[in-house]
């Protein structure tokens, strides 16, 4: 009768783990999860709106990857303010009045390859505004004079978003 009892209780203990589980937000719901992850101990609802602003992070990924402007123009909110991190200083501050003119230096002049990998760290809410976390992995290739160099960069950082024309945009953190 104890081993009836124990048996019981494991199946109904591993079941409650299971569908537990299963309203976490995981890398295999996306499309390329070796270039686009949620850390398993980020503990993300996987609920219609948090799997929104997951697919819009994951689309500003493949966007940068592919040096997609145009798609990361429409991403981009009309009140997108960025101080580089820099509280202190403003003289690196910038809006929307000069994405273009950036996206357009960084990404079609100099950068000839991309190779992009985000895993997503954390996804909060402050209001109306998402916060998503996150760990990356950026290696491009760009030219100067003629000679083709790699640079790589591992960081953290920080994207913001809000519900803006009912699509997610991009507050801040490009």
């Amino acid at each position: 009768m104890k081993k009836i009892s124990l048996l019981i209780l494991l199946v109904l203990t591993s079941g409650l783990f299971s569908a537990c589980a299963a309203g976490i937000a995981r890398t295999k719901d996306f499309n390329q999860p070796y270039f686009f992850a949620i850390d398993e101990e980020a503990k993300i609802k996987n609920s219609d709106e948090n799997m929104e602003i997951l697919q819009t992070v994951q689309k500003y990924r493949d966007a940068i990857a592919s040096k997609d402007i145009n798609t990361l123009k429409t991403m981009i909110s009309k009140d997108y303010y960025e101080n580089a991190s820099s509280t202190d200083d403003q003289s690196d501050d910038y809006g929307n009045e000069r994405i273009e003119e950036l996206l357009n230096d960084y990404l079609t002049q100099s950068v000839k390859d991309i190779r992009y990998i985000i895993e997503v760290k954390q996804l909060t809410q402050e209001g109306m505004e998402y916060h998503v976390d996150y760990q990356y992995i950026w290696n491009f290739r760009y030219e100067v004079a003629g000679q083709s160099y790699w640079q790589s960069k591992n960081d953290t950082n920080r994207i913001t978003l809000i519900k803006e024309d009912d699509a997610w945009k991009i507050k801040s953190g490009l």
